[in-house]
């Protein structure tokens, strides 16, 4: 597990061991354990890998295995130059085969005369090709549970898994070069019976601009372009360059019928984040996608982007947090909590599943409030304050909106449909908050700056408004300095007498005063 001993990187969530985490790159479930595959870059002069993190029995207790694609360092010719050297290793998709899984990933290599230094990926402005070429390649772990065995050597891949080399890909249909950020998963479609896997991915058509692009495979490694994904004007798609595609396929409870859900990340307008993800429902046939729901931001905080969903009977979605980190530790980047994911009605639900009983077993400084609120009239406004007393982030709750503002200046702000009953959760972990409205009906998801641990927070309901019902829970050393244990003496005293208190119990002794 994670330790709480850097004030940039949380306990609860995904975040790098080392230098800084660039994209959450693909989850599968096996048997009781979630394995997540995350997109990293150890040091600035370093390419980008992928890192192996397991959740064995209880989501948030992860534990960190063997990285499982690095990448290769080439041969050196009598100049010393390495050729066929690869650059970068980048997200790309998971999916489950048999006891292990297969692995999407995207390599580059420097094109034309380009050094690896000049094609690293950290050194090229976000959005731009830069002077490299795309391959989409496979990996197999054929078993899950070996791959969770931590060599001594943390530089080295793990030894179990087997890099089966580029995908083939017929684009005689529609013409393709430089695919990036696949999408995999099982998909019937009548007009391809035979074809059984889509993928859906991103084709950049110059050093700016990108297309999103359909795929079928009936064995995932022979891929056939059916050509450029077409939404209908009703989609509301935004105009600009889109990233990260991502699709799953999901029973609507309240019609019953089976939906696509198409997430798409767009750079960010004015008052949003440096990028903005959303969903489209429908359904897709061939490369056509029939709209039911046009484009819906998915989340409206601060720092949300480019999520990763496991296609999954409950799919369940990872999110980046923190678009641009820092190298030099300021900001090391992390995955938002798993969000369990229902379609009602054609809207996504997002929920965090065990993130109390996480907190309480896991953290130290993790927190978590829920309530149950009437705010037809006022707001209830929940301040979050660091051990020096500062409020380092405020959400505010109305009838019509839910907001959050950090360090009292910069503010976002998602609007609230009529729901049945009020409800908020704020979900704290280091410098991650994450803030689940009207039974994740609306989530705001932000990057809290600090320079000290959060403390506690203090809640107001005012113009009218009640909190209903509200439950906390706190991580081990917030319940211990809540309970006025502040020095090791009142600690071990506390411990000592619990200890009498359990022995007792259990011998059925009870004080009749």
């Amino acid at each position: 597990m994670h330790s709480s001993s850097h004030k940039h990187r949380p306990e609860l969530h995904i975040t790098a061991e080392t230098g800084v985490l660039e994209a959450p790159a693909g989850a599968v479930f096996s048997g009781n354990a979630l394995h997540v595959f995350h997109q990293f870059r150890p040091r600035p002069s370093e390419g980008s890998r992928w890192a192996h993190q397991v959740a064995s029995e209880a989501t948030y207790d992860w534990d960190i295995c063997d990285d499982v694609v690095v990448p290769n360092r080439g041969l050196a010719d009598r100049e010393g130059t390495a050729r066929g050297a690869e650059v970068d290793i980048l997200a790309g998709a998971t999916v489950p085969v048999g006891l292990g899984a297969e692995l999407f990933f995207v390599v580059t290599h420097a094109a034309g005369e380009a050094t690896a230094a000049e094609a690293r990926g950290a050194d090229i402005p976000h959005g731009q090709r830069g002077p490299r070429t795309f391959t989409i390649e496979r990996a197999l772990i054929p078993n899950l549970m070996e791959a969770t065995e931590v060599s001594d050597d943390p530089s080295l891949p793990d030894p179990h898994v087997q890099r089966l080399g580029a995908i083939d890909i017929d684009d005689s249909s529609h013409p393709v070069e430089n695919l990036v950020t696949p999408s995999v998963i099982r998909h019937e479609d009548p007009a391809h019976p035979d074809e059984g896997w889509l993928m859906i991915a991103l084709s950049l058509i110059n050093d700016v601009d990108a297309q999103i692009v359909v795929l079928r495979s009936s064995d995932r490694q022979h891929w056939r372009v059916l050509g450029p994904l077409e939404l209908p004007a009703e989609a509301a798609l935004r105009p600009d360059r889109p990233f990260a595609p991502r699709i799953v396929s999901m029973v609507d409870a309240d019609s019953s019928a089976r939906r696509d859900v198409l997430f798409v990340t767009f750079p960010g307008g004015a008052g949003e984040s440096d990028e903005v993800a959303g969903y489209v429902v429908g359904n897709l046939s061939g490369n056509a996608f029939k709209v039911t729901t046009p484009f819906t931001v998915i989340d409206f905080g601060h720092d949300f982007t480019r999520p990763r969903v496991i296609d999954y009977h409950t799919p369940v979605m990872f999110g980046l947090v923190g678009a641009h980190p820092s190298l030099d530790g300021q900001w090391a980047n992390c995955l938002s909590a798993p969000r369990y994911l229902s379609l009602v009605g054609g809207e996504l639900y997002q929920d965090v599943v065990g993130a109390p009983t996480a907190v309480r077993t896991f953290s130290d400084y993790a927190f978590i409030w829920s309530a149950q609120l009437d705010a037809q009239q006022g707001s209830v406004d929940v301040d979050v304050t660091d051990d020096s007393g500062q409020v380092i982030a405020t959400i505010s709750y109305t009838n019509d909106a839910v907001s959050v503002t950090r360090l009292g200046v910069d503010t976002r702000t998602a609007p609230l449909k009529d729901a049945d009953s009020d409800t908020l959760t704020v979900f704290l972990d280091g410098p991650v908050c994450e803030v689940f409205a009207d039974g994740g009906a609306v989530t705001l998801t932000s990057a809290i700056p600090a320079h000290s641990q959060i403390s506690d927070i203090d809640v107001r309901a005012t113009g009218g408004a009640k909190i209903i019902s509200s439950m906390q829970t706190a991580g081990r050393h917030l319940m211990r300095m809540q309970a006025g244990l502040t020095s090791p003496e009142d600690q071990e005293a506390y411990m000592a007498e619990a200890l009498i208190a359990d022995r007792d119990v259990a011998a059925g002794i009870f004080d009749e005063d």
